[in-house]
């Protein structure tokens, strides 16, 4: 498969790749992954904490999904 088959596919399909990004940042915030909440050495550190940061991850992969669904949505259309 070619690149410009699998970009093709991608930019027609967007959603899937939306909908996988999501759960793996729901899923990490979830189960508090280091490599994903861990704010050493991150701009702005000392902005956000490690709490904080899995809410945010959290809720960007909440919007992700939920985005993901509506584009699938009206894909069906």
């Amino acid at each position: 498969m070619g690149s410009e088959k699998v970009t093709a596919f991608l930019q027609e399909h967007w959603y899937i790749v939306s909908a996988i990004v999501g759960v793996v940042l729901l899923i990490g915030a979830i189960c508090n992954w280091n490599w994903l909440c861990d704010p050493t050495g991150a701009p702005h550190s000392h902005r956000y904490g490690h709490g904080s940061r899995r809410v945010i991850f959290f809720l960007l992969g909440i919007l992700l999904i939920v985005v993901s669904i509506w584009g699938f949505v009206l894909s069906l259309k």
